[in-house]
């Protein structure tokens, strides 16, 4: 059974709408989306197939077809992204989904969803697939504390997300500075204050400044 968080409908903030780009084809509304609302499993399932478009993985982690994200304990977000992925590849290669119950059942997918019931082991989950090149999603407060490169946060009812930098290098992963740009907060400052940038802000001013850093 979904929990009851799941099946909320929560709108998409209007800055977030260049991110998750054509949503038409997307299953989410057309150029009115901004006032529309969606379940909150929809949403995130729309971002985490567009995270993919905004990751760089080692040549050797995409060898071989299909590209595979394993959700875990999120039956709800899994559903959303097969029905997504049938029509839609990733990173120029067919994609699955494997809705997983334990992390055992890992093997080799290219990203990992942790559903929210797994807060009291999150760190024991997430350090099952650590240094390995896997885009670690979450949805937890702490979900970057305890390892995960993407976490989820549900801010005034809207599906925003922050970002690690250090957790992405650590995985040997290159996050697109369009989209550390339009997230709500970025951890793994260092190199960007090194190039005079400021916050990175919801906005494509943002931009440029982070991806000169990223060049550094």
């Amino acid at each position: 059974m979904l929990r009851s968080s799941c099946r909320r409908r929560v709108p998409i903030a209007a800055a977030l709408l260049a991110l998750l780009g054509a949503l038409g084809p997307l299953g989410l509304g057309g150029g009115a989306v901004a006032a529309e609302s969606y379940s909150e499993d929809a949403v995130k399932a729309a971002f985490l197939y567009r995270f993919t478009g905004y990751v760089e993985w080692p040549p050797g982690a995409l060898a071989g077809a299909p590209f595979t994200i394993a959700v875990l304990d999120a039956d709800g977000v899994a559903t959303e992204l097969a029905r997504l992925l049938q029509t839609h590849q990733v990173q120029n290669q067919g994609a699955q989904v494997r809705s997983i119950k334990s992390i055992r059942e890992f093997n080799n997918a290219q990203m990992l969803y942790i559903g929210a019931t797994h807060r009291e082991d999150l760190r024991r989950v997430i350090g099952a697939v650590a240094g390995r090149p896997v885009l670690i999603v979450t949805s937890e407060e702490d979900g970057l504390d305890a390892g995960s490169t993407v976490n989820f946060l549900l801010i005034d009812q809207r599906v925003r997300f922050e970002i690690s930098v250090d957790a992405a290098q650590s995985a040997g992963l290159k996050v697109a500075s369009e989209l550390l740009a339009v997230a709500l907060r970025v951890r793994g400052r260092r190199v960007f204050s090194e190039a005079g940038c400021d916050e990175p802000a919801l906005s494509a001013n943002a931009v440029p400044c982070i991806r000169e850093a990223q060049q550094r």
